[in-house]
């Protein structure tokens, strides 16, 4: 039959078959039965080289042509008793043409292959019952599975048979006894109320909701742990209440507490077999037995404790005060000392950690108490009284004159008792004031211009230059000082001091650490002054030392000035010779009587006078 011949929409065409494999050969081709001749027959041997056949495998079959195989007819009458309306039968194959000659082996072989081929398939076909049987089986045990697992799948109940369900990898049964109960916790455990057995501050609110319970808990007075904590330093105490310290219950915060008992679990269930619901029903049903009483607590105002806190601080904490003159009394020349004070410090922060931390665990009777930091003062009483005394001295005599005797009086009463902080200064025309009748002064001898001349308050630059001597030799710092027009007679060169209101002035400074006192006074025509204050040190002194360095030598010839106010042909000498010098003044310090050092303190100019007389 050939290809045009064949019903290509019967299966039966498609019968099954060992897998051809192909392979290119060159050899003789048979009659492929559509007309093609086979080499050999009618073609020559040299054609049958140059064009390669195909062979399948090594079966000859291969070779045969369609029109040559047997058809399956009880394969063919099934298919086509199945066919579609309309379909053609199948046609009958031609008859066979006659084989080419081929080795009688090789065609017992493929008649050998294709009867096995047909017994496979007559063998498969002779066991339906055992496929039957086979889907049988794994239906009924499909159905079975189906009805056991209905209730955890469909939700649906089996009345007379039991009801299971995998859970957890676990197959379990359905027990209506058991899923009551659970139903029964179940309702219990999810009702919105604090469970039975819970109390706040010795209040039962269990069967309560949050809210019922901030009612039934809102007036029972203070929590049962309000504090009251005391703060402890040296022999002052400090309270801390509810009645100094703003506080609140944490009524909500215990509460929620309350009300989260038995709806939390543990990690205690990890790898057991308990399950979370499990563990917190215990947990509810042991509160009904065992109880839970939880206690509120005061919540307090922070920002109060810190208040009271810094309060407590600023009134402990105190720098440390070295004892200081107190007072001294001129008459006796003895000083007064107040006693140093120990200073005191608190750490602050260490007392409001301690404090806080008392509060917050709401405790009683607590005491709370920090170490203080005593500093001790640098300067005693004891130190005071040994080392104050009278650092320096200096003593000049006067004249007999009596006006200039009682100027000087009231200067050195004008200047005794003045005391000198440190860094203050002092100024002799302030401390004495303008030199007037007034106050007691007299007119005495003076100096202005170079002549000697009679002024209210002459003389009382014997006090400047007395105070001068002594308030060098006390270490004090001068600020303000200048010479007479010639050197005095009642100190050396170079050491006096000359005042005149108001724009001539003595003036010093403390320039210590501690106060100095200034003593002046008069008496049997001798004029003193003293120093009071801190010692200079341990045998320590200071004296002065003054040296011309030059000399200047008034000019020989007099020089007369003709003054119409004096009587005709009278005369006056105003101005007497004197001679000039520059001198330099030294600080010299000694210990024990020995120099140890020498500092410049000034230079002094005096000038030299011609003799002068006036006339008419």
């Amino acid at each position: 039959m050939s290809w045009e011949e064949l019903d290509i929409n019967n299966p039966d065409v498609y019968a099954p078959r060992a897998y051809p494999r192909v392979q290119r050969a060159v050899r003789a081709m048979e009659g492929d039965g559509e007309g093609r001749p086979a080499v050999g027959a009618g073609k020559s041997a040299a054609w049958a080289e140059e064009e390669p056949g195909f062979v399948f495998d090594q079966d000859p079959a291969w070779g045969e042509s369609l029109s040559t195989l047997e058809i399956d007819r009880a394969a063919q009458a099934a298919g086509t008793g199945g066919g579609r309306a309309g379909q053609q039968a199948p046609r009958q194959p031609r008859a066979p043409k006659p084989e080419a000659a081929q080795p009688a082996e090789s065609k017992a072989k493929a008649r050998g292959n294709r009867s096995a081929e047909r017994a496979g398939r007559k063998g498969r076909k002779d066991h339906p019952y055992l496929y039957v049987s086979i889907i049988t089986v794994c239906t009924l045990l499909m159905a079975v599975v189906i009805v056991m697992m209905m209730p955890q799948v469909g939700g649906y109940f089996w009345s007379d048979l039991g009801n299971y369900a995998f859970i957890n990898g676990e197959l379990l049964r359905y027990d209506p006894e058991v899923v009551a109960t659970y139903k029964q916790y179940r309702d219990y455990m999810q009702q919105d109320q604090i469970y039975p057995g819970v109390f706040v501050d010795g209040t039962h609110v269990g069967g309560m909701t949050l809210a019922e319970a901030q009612a039934a808990l809102a007036n029972t007075g203070e929590p049962a742990s309000m504090f009251s904590v005391t703060v402890s330093i040296g022999n002052q105490t400090w309270p801390f209440n509810s009645g100094n310290v703003p506080a609140t219950r944490d009524l909500s915060n215990v509460l929620d507490r309350a009300y989260a008992i038995g709806r939390t679990n543990t990690t205690a269930i990890l790898g057991t077999r308990q399950t979370p619901f499990r563990e917190r029903v215990a947990t509810a049903l042991d509160l009904r037995e065992s109880g839970v009483n939880l206690t509120t607590r005061a919540a307090y105002d922070h920002e109060a404790v810190r208040s009271r806190v810094n309060e407590i601080v600023a009134y402990v904490n105190r720098p440390a005060t070295n004892a200081q003159i107190q007072s001294f009394d001129f008459a006796t020349r003895t000083f007064a000392f107040t006693d140093g004070q120990v200073g005191v410090t608190v750490n602050e922060e260490e007392l409001y950690d301690k404090l806080t931390a008392s509060l917050d665990n709401a405790e009683q009777g607590t005491v709370v108490t920090v170490q203080p930091v005593l500093t001790q003062p640098t300067v005693t009483k004891t130190q005071l009284q040994s080392s104050f005394k009278m650092t320096a001295a200096f003593t000049t005599d006067t004249t007999s004159d009596k006006n200039r005797n009682n100027n000087i009086d009231l200067a050195c009463q004008a200047i005794n008792g003045t005391a000198l902080m440190p860094g203050e200064s002092f100024s002799f025309n302030k401390a004495t004031g303008q030199r007037t009748t007034e106050k007691g002064y007299r007119e005495a001898g003076a100096i202005a211009a170079g002549q000697s001349i009679e002024e209210v308050g002459g003389g009382i630059c014997q006090v400047s230059s007395t105070l001068f001597n002594a308030v060098a030799r006390a270490n004090l710092e001068i600020t303000s000082r200048s010479p007479h027009a010639w050197p005095s007679t009642y100190v050396n060169k170079g050491e006096d001091a000359t005042v005149n209101w108001p724009n001539l002035d003595f003036q010093f400074k403390n320039n210590l650490s501690a106060p100095v006192f200034i003593i002046t006074y008069y008496k049997d025509r001798k004029v003193s002054a003293e120093v009071w204050g801190l010692s200079l040190g341990d045998g320590v002194t200071i004296d002065l030392k003054s040296n011309v360095v030059k000399t200047m030598e008034p000019s020989s010839e007099v020089n007369y000035v003709n003054n119409q106010n004096l009587p005709y042909g009278t005369s006056k000498e105003t101005i007497k010779a004197r001679t000039g010098y520059v001198v330099e003044t030294y600080k010299v310090w000694y210990q024990n009587g020995k120099e140890f050092k020498r500092e410049k303190l000034h230079t002094s100019t005096y000038r030299a006078y011609q003799r002068t007389v006036e006339y008419n």
